[in-house]
């Protein structure tokens, strides 16, 4: 196996295992194989209330020090890996500097603006919980000036 599956494998793992971790059991949270170009992302979970998540999960130095264009190749290709998965969300997780593999539930997500709104009212979790969230400068500033 090479060291990009290596470090891959790695990260996909340490993701499945933090969901399990939280009360998920292996028939709802499991790395997905393979399926070269109709790629269904790397970690499925198949949440009740939400139906199937894939997350796409990067790992390693690629991750750690990816720029704001690499983020976004990674983006598209989440929301790719969701279509072909026909899954209800896609998250992309990516390792973050100085956050080892025990710790993949401090790494970071990356979620659109619509599905974080859609999730937070549809269970009234604004009011349970304030995520810390990642965007450009300049994104925010077209939310706030149109």
């Amino acid at each position: 196996m090479s060291k990009a599956k290596q470090i891959g494998t790695r990260a996909e793992t340490a993701v499945r295992n933090y969901l399990l971790s939280v009360g998920y059991d292996p028939l709802q949270a499991h790395r997905n194989v393979l399926k070269g170009t109709a790629d269904e992302g790397d970690v499925w979970l198949r949440e009740p209330q939400f139906g199937l998540i894939v997350f796409e999960v990067k790992g390693g130095k690629a991750a750690k020090e990816a720029s704001v264009n690499q983020i976004q190749k990674w983006w598209e290709e989440t929301l790719t890996e969701k279509k072909n998965a026909k899954a209800d969300y896609g998250f992309l997780v990516t390792q973050r500097a100085g956050v080892g593999y025990p710790r993949a539930g401090e790494w970071w997500v990356y979620i659109d603006l619509e599905t974080l709104t859609y999730l937070t009212t549809r269970l009234n979790t604004y009011r349970k919980i304030n995520p810390l969230l990642r965007m450009q400068l300049g994104e925010l500033i077209k939310l706030i000036h149109g």
